[in-house]
């Protein structure tokens, strides 16, 4: 998400000590890497600390030679790879800041990783030495519609809205993907180029976005694997069963991982226990590797535009895209000074098996339900009279079960809107087109 960058850039001169972990190497390798940082930063050799304790005194004696009426940042990145095994690691960090660093008054410590889960955890969730400790928290997150089509235009490249909405779908909002993104390009010429040419950057990404969590991560990946076969979702149990996981494994800690990283979305069907949520597939670009990447690597991904795998994928990654994109979607309705939860709804037949899905559900605080169909196209939608039933029967289905007094008001999502004919008018109340997923939120 670039967050070495953000921090570079912003501290810049005042970035006295930056060491970086070093992935899936033991203590030793950690602490030659770490030596050779204070040595750089000194103009000298420095000989590798024996252990933790020796080498964060070595760096206390380093920063004490600094201007001590400046303010110095000591920033510490990927720790996930620095927490080897009976290290003490995180004990002896947390004994330099709490005896030393934090008393300086101008000294900045700035963690962190790639792994949400770990910091959470070790840092934010300690009761040991960093407990209350944490001054300021930033989640950096994927850039959203709003920020790709400014970054986007920072780099000069003017692309319509569809084609950046293709975009996203694919790689999501990581800015490390949409930097490789080409003047003159459209979506799918850059999305050839980065994924199905031989040695692209993003041809084997997939398992690298991973390895970050644990040294194995077989079972994230076999998780995620599974769900996109699934794209209502699978209840844990479920998950677990068809992966061949159990709570031997650690298998709820990989799922609290899986979410906490952002790779899992759980969601709560309307009207149920927390207890009985679905977990879903949310990173795009997993979504799209194991649509399409992973089949077939040499792929000319213009043979799949309009094909029903095309589409398939199409309909569910604007699904997530919506979803992601609630804020943008309550503003656009008016209604995002109101109280609001959003989630959906599989309607199921009389043998329990899912035939249908409210794809987003809006409840609020006013007593009104907006009940939001979504649907990609690539050009203006025209509903046609059996699309219209299937939605009315969904209406009819969710009012049954709704036990409260609320009016519904049924929305459609589309990229360019829908055709005002004879099926839409009197069904729909509103609509919502690309435009309104664009909208910048404060």
């Amino acid at each position: 998400m670039g967050k070495t960058f953000l921090i570079k850039t912003f501290f810049k001169s005042a970035l006295c000590f930056q060491f970086t972990g070093v992935q899936n190497q033991p203590m030793k390798a950690q602490l030659k890497a770490f030596a050779h940082e204070l040595g750089n930063r000194q103009n000298c050799t420095i000989s590798p600390a024996r252990g933790w304790i020796e080498a964060f005194w070595a760096l206390r004696n380093y920063v004490e030679t600094l201007d001590k009426n400046t303010k110095k940042v000591l920033f510490f990145d990927e720790l996930t790879w620095v927490d080897t095994p009976k290290s003490g690691f995180i004990q002896i960090f947390a004994h330099f800041w709490n005896s030393w660093a934090a008393w300086e008054g101008n000294i900045i410590l700035v963690i962190a990783g790639s792994s949400t889960s770990w910091i959470i955890n070790k840092i934010y969730n300690d009761r040991g030495g960093f407990h209350n400790r944490v001054t300021k928290r930033i989640w950096l997150k994927p850039f959203d519609l709003c920020e790709t089509e400014a970054f986007l235009r920072h780099k000069n490249i003017f692309l319509n809205r569809y084609e950046i909405t293709l975009l996203h779908m694919a790689l999501g909002g990581v800015p490390y993907y949409l930097n490789e993104v080409r003047i003159g390009e459209n979506a799918a010429q850059c999305l050839q180029r980065l994924c199905f040419m031989e040695g692209s950057l993003l041809q084997d990404e997939f398992e690298n976005l991973y390895s970050p969590l644990v040294k194995q991560p077989d079972s994230h990946l076999k998780i995620v694997s599974t769900l996109v076969q699934h794209r209502y979702g699978l209840k844990g149990s479920e998950l677990l069963k068809k992966t061949n996981l159990s709570d031997k494994d650690g298998s709820p800690k990989i799922l609290d991982e899986l979410v906490e990283n952002g790779y899992l979305r759980y969601m709560v069907p309307f009207g149920k226990k927390y207890t009985d949520g679905t977990y879903i597939l949310a990173d795009f670009y997993s979504l799209f590797y194991l649509t399409f990447i992973y089949k077939q690597k040499n792929l000319n991904w213009n043979s799949q535009v309009n094909s029903p795998a095309y589409f398939s994928w199409c309909d569910q990654a604007f699904g997530l895209l919506c979803h992601t994109h609630k804020p943008s979607i309550l503003k656009a309705l008016g209604i995002n000074g109101i109280l609001t939860s959003t989630t959906f709804l599989p309607l199921k037949d009389e043998n329990r098996k899912i035939t249908a899905q409210i794809d987003m559900l809006i409840d609020r605080a006013d007593n009104w339900i907006n009940l939001c169909e979504i649907k990609f196209a690539n050009d203006v939608h025209v509903m046609a009279k059996e699309e219209s039933e299937a939605i009315r029967k969904k209406v009819w289905a969710f009012g049954a079960k709704l036990k409260r007094r609320k009016s519904i008001s049924p929305i459609m999502i589309t990229p360019f809107g829908c055709e005002k004919n004879m099926y839409y008018l009197g069904l729909m109340n509103n609509q919502l087109t690309l435009d309104d997923l664009f909208v910048g939120i404060d």
